[in-house]
């Protein structure tokens, strides 16, 4: 008989539903940051290279395979198509987009070296964002829920459930 070689695939995850429950858990509070929108309001956020760690952990393989940037009169807007392989056995190549936009500081010279960069990254984030809750899919969002007949606002906590939102507005 002759010597046969097997081929053992090792998967992260053993189907679409693994990696669906996958995308759909919140960030680990240490991966956030803030970004301060004046005065006291804060955004979150996830840093690229959380987001690009984490898509290196879940895919086989991505890319961004399409880039366009756009001048605009005191900005540039940015968009990017990503191409992605899961990490379970029969998978297929998924495909999604991101755009951002970054307004240029007025007496700043080197818009173009940092400018378009940042807007790069952010619709590159946008795009993996549009996957799920690891991603921050739902970070800073606010929702208006209809509990027995009442609208109240509730926000998605740091774990991604819904609560009422306090009285005092925090």
């Amino acid at each position: 008989m002759e010597n046969e070689k097997k081929t053992i695939e090792k998967y992260l995850f053993k189907d679409f539903e693994e990696y669906k429950n996958y995308l759909d858990q919140a960030p680990l509070d240490e991966w956030l940051q803030n970004r301060s929108l004046g005065g006291s309001k804060n955004h979150q956020f996830l840093p690229l290279f959380i987001l690009q760690g984490n898509a290196d952990l879940i895919f086989r393989e991505w890319y961004v395979i399409d880039e366009k940037a756009l001048s605009i009169s005191n900005g540039v807007a940015f968009t990017v198509k990503v191409s992605a392989l899961p990490d379970y056995p029969g998978a297929e190549t998924l495909f999604f987009t991101g755009s951002a936009a970054v307004q240029f500081k007025e007496k700043a010279s080197n818009h173009i070296e940092f400018d378009l960069p940042n807007a790069r990254e952010r619709a590159v984030g946008k795009a993996f964002a549009t996957l799920g809750n690891i991603f921050g899919r739902n970070l800073n969002r606010t929702y208006k829920v209809n509990q027995g007949g009442q609208i109240k606002t509730a926000v998605v906590s740091s774990d991604f459930s819904l609560r009422k939102k306090p009285e005092n507005g925090n």
